[in-house]
């Protein structure tokens, strides 16, 4: 498998669901009854899940580069990648281009822009190269943190916690 591809699974066809105990995580190492030399063992290790969906790990051998053979401007592809580079030092706010707020609405707007800019429709029919794997799982991740913001407690616990860290809408 080229290591630049994201492949969603289907629960149930994958043997993994929403019971699972790998759901929110990574798989370490396969089962003990697997071979360690067994594709099936490598693949569920290279698999992850986020946002309940489970994709093959987006692994990127020397880094994504910009191209001018690509159907994409130079500028979103510095922005891609400086996103991309970040995204697991962002909060849920920020993925979506946010301040912290509790304003549903707010955050309805900018999972909406969000979606303008990352959803893969809009890039149907165009070469992307690496950045087809990136944008899917940068959409895969705000997706996520969409999802996990519309509900009022979750997102009030952690507006508590960003408030307690000084990262939220009081904080300078």
């Amino acid at each position: 498998m080229h290591p630049a591809t994201a492949v969603a699974l289907q629960g149930a066809a994958s043997g993994f669901g929403p019971s699972s105990p790998a759901q929110h995580g990574l798989w370490a190492a396969a089962p003990p009854s697997w071979p360690a030399g067994d594709p099936v063992a490598r693949w569920l290790a290279a698999c992850r899940c986020v946002g309940g969906r489970w994709s093959v790990r987006l692994d990127l051998r020397g880094g994504p580069r910009v191209s001018d053979d690509l159907d994409l401007a130079r500028d979103e592809q510095d922005r891609l990648l400086d996103l991309w580079a970040r995204r697991d030092q962002i909060g849920h706010f920020e993925r979506l281009g946010l301040a912290p707020t509790g304003d549903d609405a707010a955050i309805r707007r900018a999972w909406l822009e969000t979606c303008r800019h990352l959803h893969p429709d809009r890039y149907y029919g165009k070469r992307l190269g690496a950045f087809a794997a990136i944008l899917a799982e940068l959409f895969d991740r705000a997706r996520a943190s969409a999802e996990f913001l519309a509900d009022p407690r979750r997102r009030g616990r952690y507006l508590t916690e960003l408030e307690l860290a000084g990262r939220g809408a009081g904080a300078r």
